[in-house]
Order: C-alpha cells, then structure tokens, then sequence
C-alpha cells in the first residue's frame, strides 16, 4: 500500500511538471493576445452597451419544413452544374480552401447561430488551441457555447438576434484571430458609386470583394496538420492565407430569411461565381452564387447597426511557435498537441484558461470602449 501511494505521488508530480512545462513553453495565448492587439479589426464601440435589454423571443413558426428549395438564382452544390463548376475549381485551383473548410463543415445549433457557428468552423479550419477541453480529453471548437460561454455577450441575446459584423469580428479577435473588416461600397442605381459610402476607409468595389475570393481559395493558412506541405511551409510565418467569411442578406438572394454569415470554399471564373458552404445547412444546401449578386446582397443595411453588412478576412495568430518556425520533422506528440489532461480545464468548468484572464475580459478593448 505504501508503495502504491508513493507511485501516485510520484505520478501526480510528474503530471505537475509536465503542466509546468507545457504552462512555461506555451505560445498559444501569447499568440491571442498578440492578435487582439494587432487586429485591423479594433473596435471603437463594446461589443454590447451595457444594460440593453433584451430582444424580444424569436416568434413561434406558423409552419414546419424539411428544408428549403433553392432559388432559380443559385445552383446546388450537387447538381450537375455544380459539380461541373468545382470540378473546374479543381483544376484550376480555385477550390483550396474547400478542403480544410469542408472537413469542419458543421450545421448551426440555433436558427440565430449562422455568426458564432461560421467562426467555430474557421477557428477549427485554422487549427487554433481553444485551450480548454471541450469533451472528454479533445482540445477542439465542438460547438457554439465554446465561445460563448466565455464571452461577454448573453447566449439569450444571440439566441434571439444573431451577432453583429462589428460582434464577429470581436469574438473571432478574442480567439485569436486577425481579422480584416470590408464593406461593399453603395452603388447609388447609375453609373457611379454613392458618395457618402465612398467617404468610409472600409469600404471597397466588387474588384477588391472579387480578388479577395480568389486569394483565399486559392492559398488557404496552413497549419501543422498540412503533413504534404514541405516543413518549411507548414507554418504560417510564410503564408499570409487566410479563409472569407461574409455576412449578407438572405432576401436580396432570393432566399428567405434576413441577415445570414457563411464561408467561400472556391471560385468558378467562366461564370465569375463563387461556393458558399452554408452553415444553415437544414435549410439550405451549398450553392453556387455570382460574384455580383453576393457584392449586392452585403449592401442593404444592417438594421442593428445602420450600415451595410460586408466580408472578413480571417488570419491565423501570429507565429511564433517553436514548432511552426522550426523545419525540423515534428513528433506525433507535437502534431497532436498532446498535454496531460489534468492541465486543461474543461470548457464549461469555469476554471480561468490563465490567471489573469478576468482582467482580460474586464478590460478587453472590444468590450468596452477606448
């Protein structure tokens, strides 16, 4: 019995020093705070004033249906045409962020979930350490209240209104993530551009909208799981990729419903369209969708800001990993980030991710205003 006992000291104090080890050694939250800091996406406003009430509950649905169909505008992902298209994608590679994009492909929780459920799929998509369990022994984003949970907005509240672009790109920064913020400019229905919109530093035409699809289907971030890039590649220091969100609405696709976010997996040039995975995948399949119309359809204003919605550009953290600089061959140890599990707090534990993590949120700059 006492030798059991010494073998589970013995055992709890190696469990201790690897904790230790990997506490001292670890860049991840450097890396989220580096991130927060350097973000194009500093926001001047709080997340949410404080003590604004709460929206009404979404209204009760006064019919039921197993999907919708999509309009005569779009063309599914998996009809002919379609499959025609990302073929040519393929080929042409215009369809690179359809792979890591595709393998975290997930459906929203809630029907108000489309904002928080994109970044989880990106935020997986860039192989970011959330740093907290999600189940059992899986350091991975599983789902919406990973996020939210942790966050100064109320779960109710996005439950019943969604996010905000601003909201998006607050929380995608918390995580760690550079983001940059573009509006469309206001086309005013002749042969110019409305002035007002053109006075706006974030705003851009569809040649910048269009040549951003294209850059992020085309180089997508790498990450240490990219096991065919050569070893130098597989960090993120020598590839500024990054993945397109955008946040549209519905009605000006056709499509029912208001305000909805969603990634672009690839890019089809003969018919100048692009692929949006969907997130809202009960409703609607992947579809093809022109350049154009998506350009439009982020032009009506957001009612919940009084400006246009638009498309985000989402970066990997900064690299400064010991492994992601290094080209030496990395160990499964490494590769799999393993860490005993005693040192990794369960996501709905409460426990803080670091020490001073309330100060942190207390004074995050996308929470309170400057």
């Amino acid at each position: 019995a006492a030798n059991s006992t010494d073998d589970e000291d013995s055992s709890q104090r190696n469990r201790n020093a690897e904790c230790i080890n990997y506490a001292t050694n670890s860049d991840d939250v450097d890396q989220k705070i580096t991130a927060s800091t350097t973000s194009s996406c500093y926001l001047d406003e709080p997340l949410m004033v404080p003590d604004t009430p709460l929206p009404p509950p979404l209204p009760s649905p006064n019919y039921s249906f197993q999907g919708r169909v999509l309009p005569s505008n779009l063309i599914a992902f998996n009809s002919t045409e379609g499959k025609q298209r990302f073929m040519h994608s393929l080929q042409t590679d215009y369809a690179e962020s359809y792979f890591p994009l595709s393998q975290q492909f997930l459906n929203q929780y809630d029907p108000a979930y489309c904002g928080v459920t994109t970044l989880v799929l990106v935020l997986n998509a860039l192989a970011i350490d959330p740093n907290v369990r999600w189940r059992g022994g899986w350091r991975w984003y599983g789902d919406e209240q990973m996020l939210l949970e942790r966050c100064c907005l109320e779960k109710e509240r996005v439950a019943r209104e969604g996010i905000t672009l601003e909201q998006f790109c607050g929380l995608a920064r918390c995580q760690g993530v550079r983001t940059k913020m573009k509006r469309p400019l206001h086309h005013d229905g002749g042969n110019r551009y409305d002035d007002a919109s053109c006075s706006s530093s974030n705003t851009y035409d569809i040649n910048e909208f269009r040549n951003d699809i294209i850059h992020a289907v085309r180089m997508p971030p790498r990450t240490h799981w990219d096991t065919d890039q050569p070893i130098d590649a597989r960090g993120n220091a020598s590839n500024e990729g990054c993945f397109l969100v955008t946040s549209f609405a519905r009605k000006s696709l056709s499509q029912t419903g208001d305000g909805h976010f969603s990634p672009i997996a690839a890019y089809h040039e003969p018919t100048d369209s692009c692929l949006v995975l969907d997130v809202a995948r009960f409703k609607y399949t992947p579809y093809w969708v022109t350049v154009t119309d998506l350009f439009n359809a982020m032009i009506p204003e957001d009612k919940a800001t009084g400006q246009s919605r638009g498309w985000l550009l989402m970066y990997p953290p900064p690299t400064k990993g010991k492994y992601l600089d290094s080209k030496k061959l990395l160990t499964v140890e490494e590769m799999e980030g393993k860490r005993p599990a005693d040192c990794v707090p369960l996501a709905a534990s409460g426990i803080p991710i670091c020490a001073v993590e309330q100060i942190k949120v207390e004074y995050c700059s996308a929470k309170n205003t400057k």
